[in-house]
């Protein structure tokens, strides 16, 4: 029984792990049909698209683009601030917009990830642990902190887990590697480039001067000058 209750137009942080860590995410493939099941899903008419992709399985461009247009036909359950995918788990901050709106969003999502990998690697069974996690945001502060700790987590695959408590070295280098990470939503925040999985952003980047002073933001993440690590993370 989740203890968690979700309330309309408050915001969540959501994370999922699979089961033992296997790494699916990392397969490219995979990450990218999770991220196409996080923009389906999030749709009142989510079922009525998904049986759509399945019936016209073979005809993958003309499909995404019908289903995309299905999408302005249905209500968002939620909006997604931003997102960030990693080998064996994945976050995202999430607003409530419909009541129910984030169990059914998760649901379906992960359902369709599944079906997806199991399909593809002929095998049984779940690949997420049985509940997702998830925790309020109560604070202005955690909120725009969160979205950093987000946007920030491809770093353990990029240049290792120091970032967490110790303030970033050679940005510069590191830079362009975080931002063409694909399976983030970093590049959106940073540069001129749509992500349809993502709305109601405003409400972080109205905080910052311009996407410089968000990037700026990043740049100076800290153990001592954020949030702690340990009030984010779910896990």
């Amino acid at each position: 029984m989740r203890k968690e209750k979700f309330i309309p137009n408050e915001y969540y942080h959501i994370y999922n792990r699979t089961i033992m860590n296997v790494p699916v995410l990392k397969d490219g493939q995979n990450a990218k049909r999770l991220k196409q099941s996080m923009l389906f899903a999030n749709s009142t008419i989510s079922s009525k698209i998904f049986q759509f992709l399945r019936d016209n399985e073979k005809q993958s461009e003309i499909k995404f683009i019908e289903a995309m247009n299905m999408l302005t036909r249905g209500e968002k359950l939620v909006d997604i601030l931003c997102y960030a995918i990693m080998p064996d788990h994945y976050h995202m901050l999430i607003k409530e917009r419909v009541d129910g709106g984030i169990i059914n969003f998760v649901r379906k999502c992960d359902i369709s990830i599944t079906k997806y990998i199991n399909m593809r690697s002929k095998r049984r069974g779940p690949i997420f642990e049985s509940l997702f996690r998830s925790k309020h945001i109560d604070s202005n502060e955690y909120l725009t902190h969160l979205s950093t700790y987000i946007h920030l987590n491809p770093l353990d695959i990029i240049s290792g887990k120091e970032w967490r408590s110790h303030k970033l070295k050679n940005w510069g280098k590191i830079r362009k590697k975080i931002i063409d990470y694909p399976w983030s939503s970093l590049k959106f925040f940073l540069e001129d480039k749509t992500d349809p999985i993502i709305s109601g952003e405003k409400v972080i980047l109205e905080q910052f001067k311009n996407k410089k002073d968000y990037e700026l933001f990043l740049r100076e993440w800290s153990g001592d000058s954020f949030i702690s690590t340990k009030d984010i993370i779910l896990y």
